[in-house]
C-alpha cells in the first residue's frame, strides 16, 4: 500500500461527504486507502463516511484530543506514507496532487514530512482571507524550506510512515498545537517541505465564527507556549459549527 489518508472526525455530517467523495471518485492512479477515525460521533458521520472509507470508531463518552484521534487512525494504516486531512478540507485534483507529493518524497530521501498551501474556497474568500492566508503560507514556506524548522497546521500533513512510528505519532496530551509540535519533531529527524505549487481548500469555520483577530491571537499564543513552555495555552478550540 502506497498511501493511507487519515481523516479525524467528530460530528462532521455536514462536511465529511464532499471531501470523501472527491477522494473516492477521483484518486485513481495512486494505490491508497481512506481511513476515517471517528471520536464517538453522535450524528450521521460514521454512516456517511462508511460509503467511501474504512471507519475506525472509538466508542467512548469522553472526548479525546484530535492528536489521539489521528493516532487511532494511523494504527490501522498500511501505507508507506500517511496523509492527515481535516474533515472540512477539499483536495482538488487528488490524482495530480498526491503524485506530486509522492514525487517530492521520492526525490528527497531525507524528507520526513510535507505540507501545502491552505486557502479558503475562492467563492467564499474575502480580501482579508486571501491576504492573511498568503502571509501564513509564506511563513510556513520559509520555516520548512529555508529555516528547516518544521511548521504545518493539521489541515494537511503528509509523513513517511517510518518517521511517524519513530516519533510515536502526535502528542495525545496536547489539546491544541499538537500539529505544530509534531511537525517540529519531524524536522528534528529529517527535513520537512512546503509544496508551494499545491493547495487544499478549507471553508475555515474558525475565522467565520471567531473573527481573524481572535483566531490569529489564539494561533500566536499557542505557538509561543509550545515553543517556550512545550505545552498549549488553550485547553481546547472553541467548537466548530
Amino acid at each position: 500500500m502506497k498511501l493511507s489518508i487519515v481523516v479525524p472526525v467528530r460530528n462532521e455530517e455536514k462536511n465529511i461527504e464532499w471531501m470523501l467523495k472527491e477522494l473516492h471518485d477521483n484518486l485513481k492512479s495512486v494505490e491508497h486507502e481512506i481511513i476515517v477515525s471517528d471520536d464517538a460521533s453522535t450524528d450521521r458521520t460514521r454512516e456517511i463516511a462508511a460509503k467511501y472509507a474504512t471507519v475506525v470508531p472509538h466508542i467512548t463518552d469522553v472526548k479525546r484530543t484530535i492528536a489521539a484521534n489521528r493516532n487511532n487512525g494511523a494504527k490501522v494504516a498500511r501505507g508507506e506514507y500517511i496523509a492527515f486531512i481535516d474533515a472540512d478540507i477539499f483536495v482538488p485534483e487528488p490524482d495530480r496532487f498526491f503524485k506530486i507529493l509522492l514525487a517530492d518524497f521520492a526525490d528527497r530521501p531525507n524528507l520526513t514530512g510535507a505540507t501545502v498551501k491552505i486557502e479558503i474556497l475562492p467563492e467564499e474568500a474575502s480580501f482579508w482571507d486571501k491576504l492573511i492566508l498568503w502571509i501564513v503560507n509564506a511563513v510556513r514556506l520559509i520555516d520548512n524550506n529555508w529555516r528547516h524548522k518544521g511548521m504545518a497546521s493539521g489541515e494537511f500533513q503528509m509523513v513517511r510512515r517510518d518517521a511517524f512510528e519513530k516519533l510515536h505519532g502526535y502528542n495525545e496530551f496536547l489539546p491544541i498545537a499538537e500539529d505544530l509540535e509534531f511537525f517540529g519533531r519531524l524536522a528534528d529527524i529529517g527535513r520537512t517541505y512546503f509544496e508551494w505549487n499545491l493547495r487544499v481548500y478549507t471553508i475555515n469555520r474558525r475565522s467565520r465564527e471567531l473573527g481573524w483577530n481572535r483566531l490569529l491571537w489564539l494561533w500566536g499564543v499557542n505557538y509561543l507556549y509550545m515553543k517556550v513552555l512545550h505545552r498549549s495555552y488553550s485547553k481546547e478550540w472553541p467548537p466548530k459549527s
